[in-house]
């Protein structure tokens, strides 16, 4: 793969920034050099705090590569080129970095995004395709089989399919208090997911989206409902199919017995109270721009057209 001038944001290490996702990735990138070629010995914990060990592990792979000792990763310095020529020459700098090598770090957004984009159209029609047409699976039976609403986004992305977990390109983000997670993850947690790619990536149009009372999402997002009497509380996590009007078109997992799956009506108003599980009020809390989360992992995502 082509080797990126930087991977970091800012400098890990004595005197720097020390930012967890750079900590992080300084870590790992350690840990997958070889001892006798400079790695950390021992094995660093990749939990994103810079501390003594740490600290040693950049000098020792700094002393043993003819960089300069300070015990400190500068982003775009000598230490970080050397370093990441290195897992490059290994084999390994793939399966690092994982989107990381090839995402923007400050993207500008798809070339072309909007109710008709190319991801927006291929993941509602796959999102489709896993649901009847009218109506909800019979228990766990149908294209998706038996699946929960925090699964369901994710099961699309496995159709796309996006590069899966373990694979080299697959995209991946640390979210406090969940460790790793990837677009494919079974989790309702897609509101800290999409927070994180914005905190970590910065991109140039944020992929998370709060209600702000006109705004509204677009085919493909992946929209969150609070509980109705307890806004700060979950309650429903599924893909927009149509939010253009006071009745929506969702697609989601986890609807009836049996984990059941299908498109559902549901009714909206513009103080974004809306129908949500079973019948029960919700709120729109927000959604997952899918044009936006696109544009930072891209390399991770199939050929589209």
């Amino acid at each position: 793969m082509a080797v990126p001038s930087s991977v970091l944001k800012g400098s890990v290490g004595f005197g720097g920034k020390n930012q967890g996702p750079d900590v992080r990735l300084v870590q790992s990138m350690l840990n997958a050099v070889p001892m006798g070629k400079g790695g950390a010995a021992p094995a660093l914990a990749s939990d994103g705090i810079c501390g003594g060990m740490t600290m040693s592990a950049i000098k020792r792979f700094q002393a043993t590569n003819q960089c300069y000792p300070d015990s400190r990763v500068d982003a775009g310095g000598k230490t970080e080129k050397v370093l990441l020529e290195l897992l490059d020459q290994l084999g390994k700098l793939a399966a690092v970095l994982g989107g990381a090598a090839t995402a923007p770090k400050a993207p500008s957004g798809p070339s072309v995004a909007g109710p008709n984009s190319p991801v927006r159209r291929k993941y509602v029609q796959t999102a489709r395709m896993l649901v009847p047409p009218t109506g909800l699976t019979s228990g766990g039976s149908g294209p998706a089989g038996a699946t929960g609403c925090g699964e369901f986004p994710g099961r699309v992305f496995t159709r796309l399919p996006v590069i899966p977990p373990g694979q080299p390109g697959a995209f991946k983000v640390h979210v406090s208090g969940a460790g790793n997670m990837y677009l494919t993850s079974p989790t309702t947690w897609w509101e800290q997911l999409a927070q994180a790619v914005d905190t970590q990536y910065s991109p140039a149009k944020k992929c998370w989206v709060p209600f702000a009372g006109g705004n509204r999402p677009l085919p493909g997002d992946i929209y969150l409902l609070a509980q109705y009497d307890k806004p700060a509380q979950f309650q429903h996590v599924g893909v927009v199919l149509d939010a253009s009007g006071s009745e929506w078109s969702t697609c989601d997992g986890g609807q009836g017995n049996g984990w059941q799956s299908g498109a559902v009506k549901r009714q909206f108003q513009s103080d974004g109270v809306i129908t949500g599980e079973f019948g029960n009020k919700a709120r729109l809390k927000g959604w997952v721009d899918l044009d936006n989360l696109y544009a930072v992992a891209q390399a991770s995502f199939p050929p589209l057209s």
